[in-house]
């Protein structure tokens, strides 16, 4: 039963609104601020996206978009691999940070060493005037409201700044095509937020997962990295993530062993960039598991459960801010079915200093 009190559940919830609110930032007070970051990428040999936890998982959507334009200069590094090897950072790359409170361990030591030694560097953060920020000579603001507990709509809002930058290269102004289908897939999310959970709580097997296993391809597998934190931070169970492919390649062992084994795998398909090993794999995972969870475009796919996304007109990377609120929805759900206060912190492991 749906707790709308809970602080998880009232953030995932008032998700869609607050993206409308961000978009409507980014191509209104802070469209020349957007423009100018996005120049400054244009201008590097070469672009670093960096930061740890929660809003590292925000960059990837931005890196895919990047990618899928023909970028072939850019990068995503956590911060720490950066702190960690300074002889890898370089004075001809442009370092793009993103943080929520701008005062997290990692990203703020990573922006005060940068200026000190006369990098240039841009952010995204909730909080301009952090640590992070203040060391940074281009920030752009992300205006949606701070999550009570973990990064929930925070995902979402920062995830949606960056793809805003990487979609500015090369422009003027913002495709009004885009934002139009933007703010309809934000309206879709608020007539189906409760819809989807309503089918969460329908699935039976949830209570009985020890672990998941997220499979998928290219962009659906950073999309799969961030449920996989979802699930793990907001219901404390394990799991892991890996292609389809490589799955099938020897961890699909840990679904064919169940009837030897103590462990209970939930195999999880992400169904993007689909065919047919794609399709012989899973059938696969459903013969020996199957108990599982799809989530993606096909209504006929096999699974124990299936969760069909919409058409909304939207590329890979902008379709991971309307598949977010799944996972996230399924990370509330499958915490309930654990006993488990969703989202409950033995400490305030999220801020880490």
């Amino acid at each position: 039963m749906a707790n709308e009190t809970n602080p998880i559940l009232a953030n995932i919830f008032e998700q869609p609104a607050e993206l409308h609110r961000v978009l409507d930032d980014l191509c209104g007070p802070h469209l020349d601020k957007v423009r100018e970051i996005s120049a400054l990428m244009q201008s590097y040999d070469r672009v670093v996206l960096t930061s740890m936890g929660s809003a590292l998982y925000s960059l990837m959507p931005m890196y895919e978009a990047l990618v899928d334009d023909g970028w072939r200069n850019v990068e995503l590094v956590e911060t720490a691999t950066l702190i960690h090897h300074p002889e890898r950072v370089h004075h001809d790359t442009l370092y793009l940070m993103m943080s929520r409170s701008g005062e997290s361990r990692e990203v703020a030591d990573f922006a005060v060493w940068l200026d000190a030694h006369g990098h240039e560097a841009a952010c995204v953060t909730m909080t301009p005037d952090s640590t992070m920020a203040t060391h940074c000579a281009h920030v752009l603001h992300d205006v949606a409201s701070y999550d009570k507990i973990v990064c929930i709509k925070a995902y979402s809002s920062m995830a949606l700044c960056g793809l805003f930058i990487a979609h500015m290269a090369g422009r003027t102004e913002p495709d009004g095509t885009l934002v139009s289908a933007l703010h309809g897939a934000f309206d879709w999310m608020e007539a189906n937020k409760r819809a989807i959970l309503t089918g969460l709580e329908e699935v039976p097997f949830l209570s009985a997962t020890d672990c998941f296993y997220l499979i998928s391809r290219d962009e659906g597998v950073n999309m799969a990295r961030s449920a996989s934190l979802w699930i793990e931070e907001t219901a404390k169970v394990g799991a892991n993530v890996m292609t389809a492919d490589n799955f099938y390649h020897g961890p699909m062992e840990l679904v064919r062993a169940q009837g030897i084994t103590r462990t209970r795998t939930t195999p999880i398909l992400i169904d993007v960039y689909p065919d047919e090993r794609s399709s012989m794999i899973w059938d696969y995972v459903n013969d020996a598991a199957p108990d599982s969870l799809y989530f993606g475009f096909d209504d006929s796919a096999r699974a124990g459960a299936r969760f069909t996304f919409p058409e909304l007109g939207l590329d890979g990377p902008w379709m991971m801010l309307v598949e977010a609120i799944y996972f996230q929805l399924l990370s509330y759900q499958v915490a309930l079915a654990h006993g488990v206060e969703p989202g409950m912190f033995f400490e305030d492991g999220w801020v880490v200093k």
